[in-house]
């Protein structure tokens, strides 16, 4: 259950007591919260200006200017809501799932309830603002004494959705998260714990869009009802409007006059009625203006930036919507007592900061996209896992000291810390797997090859699908967090117990349970792994004890029927059958002697059916009864779907739902072969996350299509399977094949065609796929064929190693010849990655040299 999901929460909470003053602004923000109600009290005449003109029209700048997280940490309500937190008496309920996806029509609509309210009864009413603010805070503090977490900051606050609007998807300063220090899990995507995660998370939702176009509206209705009301701007900019004691007791009566009428050119609507009706009908105009303008703006993106998705048109429509928001409200906000004024023109001053802090956010939000979230998540996690102390890590994520500084170092780890930053990205839930394939940009600074990519891809889905067998691993970055937290608040009182050599109370454990808002299945958990438990280790092997009996039986129905393509994909199988053999045991090797090792591993190595069931039956006598039960039933269960798949096809189509990428695109291939790729099939195969499944796909689908051949430069698969049939290739793996598959050209030469003229230099090695190649040599003026290159050989690779001027001339046979052309760059990284392609080389070279005739 432990997870580096926390860590951000220490490294929060130490640099929060670093800066000082964040601390100080919270405390003195809780003051001023509580003084303004005995203010408004006793000052029943000035408090509307006070409130509404100097602290509420200063709160959204500050907000901006201070950071998201910052605020997260100061606001005063937010502490009234965790009141019940620090009695120890926390609530325990959690929002409902339509809460979780209606939330900001729920917040959404107690702002609008918040602005009706105020032009009806709090604007200039000393008494109804002390009300007002009183009912507030006892409101949160109630939804805290219910529910768990900061279910009232999440769900709730009408200021909630405002903090979201004016600083998504991060402020103009980085600031340190404000998750709280004993997590519950309150919120998925919480904003406390990743403010942009949630952001990209939620940018889709119906509820999110429909409160975010219709909040610039539901602003200018706001100030634009002061003049509907009075039928002159002097009303609301001379600040008549912030005394007006006892305003609600002709609210809802029909007006009669200037000071009760609803609007002015008709008095006789009720104030509350006519407020309401402005406030909706300009929610509704903007909310249509901003959806009307989607289309456009998308158009407009497709041509500028070449592609674009709904995602990044939400991004920037939000973005304008922020932007015109924060205008309007500060084209009036406090304006009535900036007016006052006269000595400095503070109107016009706080215009220009205001248009210029805008300006400022709105250019840094637009520019900002999902992947680079996505890098710089990567990024942060590598630099968390900084391991030269010599050298402090870089404070840039972009900076490419960072890359040169681990190049430098020539560390065999680079791989390792970057399969851990992915793994720990993935299951905290701020990258996707998609996401993490596109950053294209980070892995070229890391120099991390395709290859190696792919491999710690592959890694890493073997990990997801062991998860999948387990639904308790199955957790967002919340939960984990919650989990963490709570694992270090048990494991601290464990050892306080132990070392005391006394008993549990479990009244403190059913209060820390409260606090964390953990259930007693998640405690149970939590204690079996501080304990000792094997739970997440039985998964993970029951998972290898699968792949084991899948690739055998794959592989033994393929070795029925053989062909080129079927060997490729059963070398594969073998090569996941090895790995998952390896990683049995080294999971098992805990658990056991090293006799039972050795027979262990025999047993799964081997082919033998009867011998290795035979040794599964015996886990339950030698492992404990968790890791024995699951691998007992995951074998069971996989023999029996295995042997309920009666042909070749069916076996290819389950293959096709491995986890890896090339197991699918093989398998998928095999298929289409088999002319057994239905369309449903490849429509989904289509938009696999990896290219070259994608790319297979594809291209069964346009040959489906013309019912002809392929087109004249073959796939990645068919080149990966010809480059395999060369002997000196055939014990490269798949992402090594894959690599020089993409930096090949398929052609075809014929007889007699000039390949490559003696004398002239290359930058490339020919692979033979089919016909013959004759190198030509001179006897005297007469030229003669030194020797013949067939099907599996290569030419070329010497002047590609030694870059000298070819030594002979070669030419397409008398049945002409079928090669790949391959790029020379990518041939060195083979032979310095595969000894044995190197080995080939050097074989090949001494055979010509036997081959030439003797002087």
């Amino acid at each position: 259950m432990t997870s580096n999901v926390a860590s951000p929460a220490e490294t929060s909470r130490a640099n929060q007591t670093k800066v000082w003053w964040v601390e100080a602004l919270r405390w003195g923000a809780l003051i001023v919260f509580v003084t303004l109600p005995v203010f408004a009290f006793f000052f029943r005449a000035t408090a509307g200006r006070v409130v509404w003109t100097i602290v509420v029209a200063a709160l959204p700048l500050f907000i901006v200017l201070v950071g998201y997280h910052r605020w997260r940490i100061i606001c005063p309500l937010a502490f009234f809501a965790q009141i019940p937190v620090r009695l120890r008496r926390p609530g325990t309920r959690r929002a409902r799932p339509w809460t979780e996806a209606n939330y900001y029509f729920i917040a959404g609509g107690i702002f609008v309830f918040s602005l009706w309210l105020r032009l009806i009864a709090t604007n200039g009413d000393g008494h109804a603002i002390a009300v007002f603010f009183i009912l507030l805070a006892f409101f949160a503090m109630v939804i805290g004494a219910f529910y768990t977490g900061k279910t009232w900051c999440n769900y709730l606050c009408p200021v909630s959705f405002v903090e979201k609007i004016y600083t998504e998807p991060h402020g103009l300063r980085e600031t340190e998260n404000s998750q709280c220090q004993k997590c519950s899990a309150c919120k998925k995507f919480c904003p406390d714990i990743n403010e942009e995660n949630g952001y990209w998370k939620e940018i889709s939702l119906r509820s999110k869009r429909v409160i975010y176009f219709a909040f610039p509206g539901l602003v200018f209705a706001f100030y634009f009802y002061y003049y509907l009301q009075s039928g002159t701007w002097d009303y609301y900019f001379g600040g008549r409007w912030t005394n007006e004691q006892g305003l609600f007791r002709s609210a809802l009566l029909p007006g009669h006059n200037a000071a009760t009428a609803g609007f002015f050119f008709l008095p006789i609507v009720p104030r509350a009625l006519a407020a309401a009706l402005t406030l909706a009908a300009f929610a509704v105009v903007s909310f249509l203006f901003f959806s009307v303008c989607e289309r456009p703006i998308e158009s407009w993106l497709r041509r500028r930036e070449g592609t674009t998705d709904s995602q990044r048109t939400r991004h920037v429509m939000f973005s304008i919507a922020g932007f015109t928001a924060f205008v309007i409200f500060y084209s009036f906000a406090g304006q009535p007592s900036l007016r006052k004024l006269t000595f400095i023109p503070a109107p016009q001053l706080v215009t220009i900061v205001v248009i210029i802090t805008a300006t400022i956010f709105l250019l840094r939000r637009l520019r900002r996209t999902p992947k680079d979230f996505a890098e710089e998540t990567l990024a942060r996690t590598i630099i968390k896992r900084w391991e030269w102390t010599d050298t402090k890590p870089p404070t840039d994520l972009r900076e490419a000291f960072l890359i040169h500084t681990i190049r430098s170092r020539e560390s065999a780890n680079v791989i390792d810390i970057y399969q851990d930053s992915v793994r720990e990205a993935l299951a905290n839930g701020f990258v996707t797997r998609e996401e993490v394939h596109l950053l294209d940009h980070l892995r070229n600074q890391l120099k991390i090859k395709k290859s190696d990519h792919e491999k710690v891809m592959a890694s890493l889905a073997d990990e997801e699908r062991a998860l999948l067998s387990d639904k308790s691993k199955q957790l967002s970055g919340e939960k984990r967090l919650q989990l963490a937290t709570y694992s270090r608040a048990l494991g601290k009182y464990l050892e306080k117990v132990l070392a005391a050599d006394g008993n549990p109370d479990d009244r403190f454990i059913v209060r820390l349970r409260s606090e964390y808002a953990v259930t007693r299945k998640e405690h149970m958990a939590v204690l079996d792994e501080l304990l000792g438990g094997d739970s997440g280790l039985a998964a993970r092997l029951a998972e290898a004890l699968r792949t084991i009996e899948r690739a055998e039986f794959t592989i033994k129905a393929l070795e029925l029927s053989p062909s080129p393509t079927h060997d490729f994909l059963a070398d594969i199988l073998r090569r996941r059958h090895e790995q998952a053999v390896d990683s049995l045991m080294r999971g098992l090797s805990f658990s056991l002697p090293d006799e039972k090792t050795i027979t262990l591993r025999l047993a799964f190595a081997s082919f033998d059916q009867a011998f290795r069931e035979s040794i599964i039956e015996q886990f339950r006598e030698i492992l404990s009864p968790t890791i024995a039960e699951k691998l007992i039933t995951a074998y069971h269960e996989t023999v029996r779907v295995e042997s309920s798949m009666p042909t070749l096809t069916d076996m290819l189509a389950a293959r096709c739902q491995s986890v890896d990428p090339y197991v699918r695109a093989v398998a998928l291939f095999a298929l289409g072969d088999r002319l057994a790729a239905n369309d449903r099939m490849l429509e989904v195969m289509s938009k696999d996350e990896h290219e070259v499944v994608r790319e297979t796909a594809f291209y069964l689908q346009q040959r489906a299509g013309q019912r002809l051949g392929g087109p004249a430069n073959h796939m990645i698969v068919e080149k990966m399977i010809a480059l395999r049939g060369a002997p000196i290739f055939s014990t490269l793996a798949p992402e090594g094949l894959a690599e020089l598959a993409r930096a090949s050209i398929e052609e075809a030469f014929p007889p007699g065609a000039q390949i490559c003229p003696e004398g002239s230099t290359g930058e490339e090695v020919f692979i033979l796929l089919s016909g013959e190649i004759e190198a030509l040599g001179k006897d005297g003026a007469e030229q003669i064929i030194e020797s013949k290159e067939r099907t599996g050989g290569f030419i070329g690779e010497l002047a590609v190693l030694d870059p000298e001027a070819r030594s002979a001339e070669m030419r397409a046979g008398k049945f002409g010849a079928r090669v790949l052309r391959l790029d020379g760059g990518a041939f060195r990284d083979a032979v310095e990655a595969e000894p044995s392609i190197a080995s080939h080389v050097i074989r090949t070279l001494a055979q010509r040299l036997r081959r030439r005739p003797k002087e």
